[in-house]
């Protein structure tokens, strides 16, 4: 019985330690995309990338601080009431909704989007072109923006704490092994004074 609760709590222990180093890799790999996408709010990868939200223009479908998945598409693709997310002309990244698209802008053979802001009175004042669309929204995690952004401030505090956290589960599942060990061995000394 106590053999049995002792190997319990080893498994328990490993699969708590392997949760944690797993959720450290994850972390990691979160932290690295965050900081080699176009900004210090963003990660990119296989065709998606993730941007903060930092106004309140998309407040009652994208709230501030959130998260959104955006998905790389062709700009012929990209229709009426999707929210995409662009480039300004002053490099800010923008999420928006497509409310009016002119298929020959000025003559110009160009695609171009007029957006605007869910919560925003007027449109915005320049048009999006197909070149500086990054993509369509295709998931929104609310609050995650901001908890990606602390952990990419706070890398060392968060890797110091998961860090910790495995050392010490660690070092216990050594020690409930060295126990098993130790019973192992006076187990069998006692059952060999037992033969003779």
């Amino acid at each position: 019985m106590k053999r049995e609760k002792c190997r319990g709590k080893l498994r328990g222990l490993k699969i708590v330690s392997d949760i944690i180093f797993y959720t450290v890799i994850i972390v990691t790999v979160i932290v690295a995309l965050v900081s080699n996408g176009q900004s210090a709010d963003s990660f990119r990868v296989f065709g998606y990338s993730g941007y903060k939200v930092v106004t309140n223009s998309m407040q009652r479908e994208i709230p501030q601080g959130s998260l959104v998945i955006v998905k790389v598409v062709e700009p012929g693709t990209i229709q009426v009431g999707d929210d995409i997310t662009f480039i300004r002309a002053d490099n800010a990244i923008i999420t928006h909704r497509v409310i009016s698209i002119i298929e020959n802008y000025e003559n110009s053979g160009a695609r171009a989007f007029r957006t605007q802001g869910i919560e925003n009175t007027e449109p915005d004042a320049e048009f999006v072109f197909a070149d500086n669309v990054i993509g369509v929204v295709r998931y929104t995690i609310p609050k995650m923006g901001l908890v990606l952004s602390w952990i990419a401030d706070n890398v060392a505090i968060v890797f110091l704490f998961l860090g910790g956290i495995i050392m010490i589960i660690t070092a216990s599942r050594e020690f409930y092994k060295e126990q098993r060990r130790k019973k192992k061995i006076a187990f069998r000394l006692k059952s060999h004074k037992q033969d003779f």
